[in-house]
């Protein structure tokens, strides 16, 4: 375990740092038997000043239970998340945070973890700065030009980036990791617009000899949620369905929470049934004067992925080669 901690003993408040650093090492061994990418770790001092004391001005977006800022720390542009302490299960879905981003953070399509502070109620996190955005806030600011510098071309790379790192999540890991927050809140992109996931708060190891994870209570995001959720019984298929919806906002850029009557799967299926694709994609791509077939084909891979049934939907492997095809 040495390989994994590099401590700093400063002015810590024993009672948590002692409680938070047990359970972190606990998890570590559960999780990918003590081997991972060096945590460091820094005082609650260090990164409040590193935040103007969690200045709102310095926000770079607020979830459920966390919110992620931009810092500044020894001249180096930091993203910080903060748990919020007063949610039930913040403890737990950190640390399952620092787990799998510990592990995940090889991936160049993901938000590369570089420390921790585990002095307070519930760990903050410390990452490589990822931009100021996160993919949702890209895809609504019109006012600021975001959304019109994603060209088609960006986009495609973008669904591309984000499939090769949750193919990365389910594969490469000792055991499969399901994601179970795959949205356009947690994905950024960088100044490069490389696109790169950002949380796993909510991410699942499948056990040993199993291919699925019995659950207890509904765990997702509204609007991305599989249908399979509702049933406590899911497995990588869930995430794929998710991946697809977050295709479909790519393309439409309308939010998958924002139709009254239908799903925005559903509304799709019924464009593309009617041969009204246009009607629905985003005008900003669409004055691009893209090649129709491989817009069809990318809303074709989307709707594949959103399949009611699991096992009629295909891996996020053979999602992310067939999203490499359309660039060739």
């Amino acid at each position: 375990m040495g390989s994994c901690f590099r401590i700093e003993r400063l002015n810590k408040d024993e009672g948590f740092w002692l409680k938070n650093g047990g359970m972190l090492l606990e998890k570590l061994i559960a999780s990918c038997n003590g081997k991972c990418n060096p945590i460091r770790m820094y005082s609650s001092e260090e990164l409040r000043k590193a935040t103007n004391d969690y200045n709102d001005g310095q926000e770079i977006s607020r979830y459920v239970h966390f919110v992620l800022y931009k810092g500044f720390l020894h001249d180096r542009e930091i993203s910080v998340k903060w748990y919020k302490s007063s949610h039930s299960h913040s403890l737990e879905t950190a640390m399952t945070d620092i787990v799998i981003s510990s592990q995940m953070s090889v991936h160049k399509n993901v938000l590369k973890l570089i420390g921790c502070c585990l002095e307070t109620q519930s760990p903050i996190l410390v990452y490589e700065f990822g931009g100021e955005q996160n993919l949702k806030n890209y895809m609504s600011d019109i006012g600021k030009g975001q959304a019109e510098q994603l060209t088609w071309k960006s986009r495609k790379k973008i669904a591309i980036d984000i499939a090769n790192a949750v193919a990365y999540l389910h594969t490469a890991l000792p055991r499969p990791v399901i994601h179970r927050g795959l949205s356009l809140v947690s994905m950024v992109i960088d100044t490069d617009y490389v696109a790169k996931l950002a949380d796993f708060s909510l991410s699942v190891t499948i056990p040993e000899g199993k291919s699925h994870v019995v659950e207890d209570c509904i765990t997702g995001i509204t609007g991305y949620m599989a249908p399979e959720v509702l049933k406590f019984k899911i497995n990588e298929k869930a995430d794929v369905y998710s991946f697809g919806i977050v295709l479909l906002e790519l393309v439409t850029r309308r939010k998958s929470d924002q139709l009254e009557e239908a799903t925005l799967q559903e509304f799709v299926w019924d464009h593309v049934e009617n041969n009204r694709i246009t009607e629905i994609v985003d005008q900003n791509i669409l004055i691009e004067g893209i090649n129709y077939e491989e817009l069809a084909s990318f809303i074709k891979i989307a709707l594949h992925c959103t399949q009611e049934n699991p096992e009629d939907r295909p891996t996020i492997t053979d999602v992310a080669k067939q999203l490499r095809q359309l660039e060739l």
